[in-house]
């Protein structure tokens, strides 16, 4: 196993100050959180990772659970977050997508029937509606080639991190 050692001084500090509910229930920290996400991509090539929280005193039973069922909770969380974000980038991509063609039809047309002559301004007429039509592509091609990949990354990550188990340990430990 490779293992992400996470040490703190009280149990609190794992929990987002701001957030006034019960123990069990509230978000990570936000340093917390990173701090794993960060462990977890330099190890991204191993199959075997397991988180272990080291408290400074014995913790009972209950708060045990409840520091395991926060990082469970919290990465299950953020895997459905960069799920939506993926749906998201990729129904724009889709709808710019359509938006684009379209446009870069209606430049074409200009292209062949309309900026049709001699002269230096139809020149650059002509040759100005093509490139814009294909300017007006740069941004659907990008979210549906590029854009994707990060979220699909992320999400895969807090779904791995949800999945890891998550062992907490006292002082003798």
């Amino acid at each position: 196993w490779s293992l992400v050692e996470l040490k703190v001084s009280h149990p609190a500090q794992l929990f987002n100050s701001l957030d006034p509910s019960p123990f069990r229930e509230r978000d990570l920290d936000p340093e917390a959180a990173e701090y794993v996400i960060d462990a977890l991509r330099e190890l991204h090539g191993h199959r075997l990772v397991k988180l272990v929280v080291h408290l400074p005193g014995q913790a009972d039973a209950r708060t045990r659970a409840a520091v395991v069922d926060a990082f469970h909770n919290y990465f299950r969380y953020r895997a459905q977050g960069a799920r939506l974000a993926l749906r998201q980038v990729l129904r724009v991509g889709r709808a710019s997508l359509l938006v684009g063609l379209a446009f870069l039809a209606l430049c074409s047309l200009l292209w062949m029937y309309v900026f049709t002559g001699e002269g230096a301004l139809h020149r650059i007429l002509h040759e100005g509606a093509l490139i814009i039509g294909w300017v007006a592509m740069w941004r659907p091609l990008d979210l549906l080639l590029y854009e994707w990949w990060p979220i699909l990354r992320d999400e895969r990550l807090y779904q791995r991190i949800a999945a890891m188990p998550v062992e907490v340990r006292g002082p003798a430990a």
